[in-house]
């Protein structure tokens, strides 16, 4: 009978130990899912910020006449002087926009940078005003996550003269 009592404590404490092991690995699992999770949530919040950024920035574009959209250093000075909405959440940012007629006499393209909070045109196209309509290209580049790599979001868009109607 005591060899009986000391074969059931012997199989209680294994037990014991399989179960600790299980819930150590769960536990484990656990916060694994978790900081996966939310390194997902911090790239959509980021890709958020970005596309935010590309959509305030067009729409600017989109607001203007034709005279200021086809100017670099109308869209140099009064869209990309200042920094979007959304623009505080991303890390190492810096944007591009390119301007090239589409569909039109001329191929030479207009193209302003922004980073560090300063904006600067790198290519002309004075002839740009006489263009029938233009596509923008606008990228967004960052520092993002996992890991602080370079991220980069673009969006283009087709601009007539005149809207669309004409």
């Amino acid at each position: 009978m005591l060899l009986r009592a000391h074969a059931q404590r012997a199989s209680t404490l294994i037990e014991a130990a399989i179960a600790a092991t299980m819930s150590a690995m769960f536990l484990g699992s656990l916060f694994t899912l978790n900081t996966s999770t939310m390194e997902t949530i911090r790239v959509a919040r980021e890709t958020a910020s970005a596309s935010q950024v590309l959509q305030q920035r067009i729409e600017g574009m989109r607001i203007a006449n034709w005279h200021q959209i086809t100017d670099a250093d109308w869209v140099r000075s009064n869209l990309l002087n200042t920094d979007a909405s959304g623009s505080s959440g991303l890390k190492s940012l810096s944007e591009t926009l390119t301007i090239t007629p589409y569909n039109g006499n001329s191929t030479a393209s207009t193209q302003i940078t922004r980073s560090g909070g300063s904006a600067r045109i790198i290519g002309r196209n004075d002839s740009m005003l006489t263009e029938n309509a233009i596509k923008v290209a606008w990228t967004v580049n960052f520092t993002g996550a996992p890991n602080d790599r370079a991220c980069t979001r673009q969006t283009v868009a087709i601009l007539a003269k005149g809207g669309v109607a004409k």
